[in-house]
Order: structure tokens, then sequence, then C-alpha cells
């Protein structure tokens, strides 16, 4: 899987993340499959909200517990690095 970014909105302010080898096997370890297996075959909206969440917390952002942070996220995207867009 090339190397991406994670957008990340919050009350409407949106922070774009790298995803990092740290998040990347933290995804793993909790999902117990590879990030290309789970985003190429068996892919579920929680995989990209935790991806995001991961990201801001191995980002140095304070967030809350996964579930808290779900209620207050617009919204998560994907972004491969080639469309990144300066934040």
């Amino acid at each position: 899987m090339s190397s991406f970014t994670v957008s990340v909105s919050i009350d409407g302010e949106e922070s774009i993340l790298p995803v990092k080898p740290r998040s990347v096997v933290a995804f793993e370890r909790n999902f117990k499959m590879g990030l290309a297996k789970a985003f190429n075959t068996d892919q579920k909206m929680e995989h990209v909200y935790w991806l995001g969440w991961e990201a801001m917390r191995a980002s140095g952002h304070v967030v809350k517990p996964f579930d808290a942070w779900l209620e207050t996220v617009d919204e998560v995207s994907l972004v491969p690095k080639e469309d990144e867009r300066a934040t």
C-alpha cells in the first residue's frame, strides 16, 4: 500500500495528517489484519475513522477515546500522497 495521509474534519476545521508506520502497526494490531487487506477486500468505515483517530493521536493531538471522538468528528477521508493538500 502506498503512503498516504488522512483528512480529519472536526467542527469545520480540517487537519491533514500523515499515516506513519506507527499508525499502520497500531491499526494491524487493533483489527488483527493487514492494512492493505482491510482497505482492498474488507473495508469498513470504522477502519477509516479509526485510522484518522490514530493518526491524530500519533501526531500529538489530544484526542478523546475513540468512541467519544466519533461524536465530535465531521468527516475522515483517505488522501493519497500525490493529492496531499497544504494544512
